[in-house]
């Protein structure tokens, strides 16, 4: 059995040379002469070459190999979910332009946008009273137009309502990567308790990154050109050091 973080150093190695258009020749040589530890030797870089070429990623043209254009296969996705660094370069080098990005991300939100709500219903849980715990609604699960995800009192002042709107980002590195609504962005507008909370995806599972205001990022929204035309969908990359941490 490969393990994951083996695997991925491999499928990456296999894809560089893919994408460089090498010769298999040259590829079965430069397995040879690659350093070897454990679970990679020379066969388990031809095995990962199969595994690869068995989904589709890579393919053999008249003795070179030859990365796929119009393809991702869901395994990287997949590993896309946990953070990993590798499968994010495996990413770059398939898709440079980021072409398929916009339907990566799309389905990346749909595998992680709840467990990221569950992470922060489960932090909730361990910061509040037992008393305090019936007041934790989850709203997406009953109604997606609310413009926010969690209703719960606050860790810090038990008395106070909060509106929590979970954004989760499995992007490694320092910026944090989110999509808002118009509608959540006009609820963030008109409630001053709303508040954004950043997760962040690992092999470990999900974490609290921290909170933001929704002074915090306003900047970072679109501006309506004129009244035909209204964005629907904003795209915000901040660092993530902008983040207070913890819950609000």
């Amino acid at each position: 059995m490969f393990d994951t973080l083996i695997w991925d150093e491999l499928s990456l190695e296999v894809v560089v040379a893919a994408r460089s258009g090498m010769a298999v020749k040259d590829f079965e040589i430069q397995c040879r002469l690659a350093p070897t530890a454990n679970g990679k030797s020379y066969f388990d870089r031809i095995r990962v070459a199969d595994a690869l070429m068995s989904d589709k990623l890579i393919s053999v043209e008249n003795g070179f190999l030859k990365l796929a254009n119009n393809f991702i296969p869901e395994s990287l996705v997949d590993n896309l979910v946990t953070g990993s660094v590798i499968a994010w370069k495996i990413l770059d080098c398939i898709d440079p332009p980021r072409k398929f990005l916009k339907k990566i991300d799309q389905d990346l939100l749909n595998k992680i946008g709840l467990d990221g709500e569950l992470a922060v219903i489960q932090e909730l849980h361990s910061h509040l009273d037992s008393q305090e715990l019936p007041r934790v609604r989850h709203i997406s699960l009953v109604d997606d137009s609310a413009g926010f995800d969690i209703q719960s009192p606050s860790i810090k002042n038990t008395e106070e309502t909060l509106f929590l709107e979970v954004k989760t980002s499995v992007r490694p590195g320092e910026l944090f990567t989110f999509y808002i609504s118009k509608n959540e962005a006009r609820v963030a507008s008109q409630n001053k308790n709303w508040f954004l909370v950043g997760v962040e995806s690992s092999v470990d599972g999900f974490r609290v990154l921290g909170n933001l205001t929704f002074n915090t990022f306003s900047e970072f929204l679109p501006l309506n050109q004129s009244r035909n035309g209204e964005w629907e969908t904003a795209k915000i990359v901040m660092p993530k050091k902008m983040f207070f941490s913890g819950l609000p």
